[in-house]
């Protein structure tokens, strides 16, 4: 069996904790039982021991709990990098849970599979449109799909990392009832955009003072390149826990990509970040099952 499983931007501007999009970045994971357990990594990896590796620990589990003690091979191409606020860790938990359950006969639906990468993870926000592909507005037990911005966008992926614990302890303990109160309306106003195709509100309702004020602070330029964005025509928003920086534009194609190219130069030349720029589709796919041979 193979598993496509996206990456995701979670914490969509005022969406902290709430609301995530799957993208058309996809890690390839391949499995078939075997004699002996076996990893093989291609692209993207942090040299994990097989017993450490998060998708070999998620599908070993899910087949015991099936009562299925065989050994399995795995090999994966990673395209989706690690510790950039992308989901790669949703996209190892999700893989694994639809990988294993493929190979175990699919015992469980989507909901329950969802269920238990939201029990893994402990976040809805990014393991929810990497299960289900699309924006995901994510709330307890509730999930509500809504249609992805007609918008362009682009991920600027830095050299460095910042984990997500890193980025949870930066955040204050309490929020004053104004700030709940104004981040409410723009959380409101997004959803709206996008249940009405208004790109326009979409990016004026991007703004948010929960999590990206704070967590900017780990990201050398952040406010400068939020600004330059702005007089681009288009918005930058931290993508997931970052330090990936989403830029999102309703200007043609060729305009995006030249404003992305700049933003990116500004990272590098005035703030010596090293960066790649990737052009991306929010609301791919989710996690899907191919045949091996495909």
């Amino acid at each position: 069996m193979k598993v496509l499983a996206p990456a995701t931007t979670a914490n969509l501007g005022p969406g902290f904790d709430l609301l995530g999009a799957s993208l058309d970045m996809e890690n390839e994971i391949w499995a078939e039982f075997a004699d002996s357990y076996f990893l093989q990594e291609e692209g993207y990896s942090e040299g994990t021991e097989l017993d450490d590796h998060l998708v070999c620990k998620v599908m070993r589990s899910f087949l015991m709990e099936q009562g299925i003690s065989r050994p399995f091979a795995l090999k994966a191409k990673n395209r989706i990098p690690f510790a950039r606020g992308l989901g790669s860790s949703s996209a190892a938990i999700v893989g694994g849970l639809v990988l294993a359950n493929a190979l175990a006969g699919s015992p469980l639906d989507a909901a329950e599979l969802l269920r238990r990468a939201v029990e893994i993870e402990g976040h809805p926000d990014n393991v929810a449109p990497a299960l289900l592909g699309g924006v995901v507005l994510a709330a307890k037990d509730t999930y509500i799909s809504l249609p992805a911005p007609q918008v362009s966008a682009f991920v600027l992926i830095p050299d460095f990392k910042v984990s997500t614990e890193k980025a949870r302890r930066i955040l204050p303990q309490t929020y004053s009832r104004e700030v709940a109160v104004r981040n409410s309306s723009r959380l409101s106003q997004l959803v709206i955009a996008l249940e009405r195709g208004d790109s326009e509100l979409f990016l004026q309702a991007l703004d948010d003072e929960i999590h990206q004020p704070f967590r900017g602070q780990l990201i050398p330029g952040y406010d400068a390149l939020s600004a330059q964005a702005v007089k681009l025509g288009g918005r930058i928003v931290i993508s997931g826990s970052g330090p990936t920086l989403l830029y999102l534009t309703a200007e043609s194609p060729d305009t995006a990509k030249k404003a992305a190219s700049d933003l990116s130069e500004t990272w590098k030349e005035q703030f010596a970040v090293e960066n790649a720029v990737v052009q991306v589709k929010l609301g791919a796919k989710g996690a899907r099952i191919l045949e091996a041979e495909d």
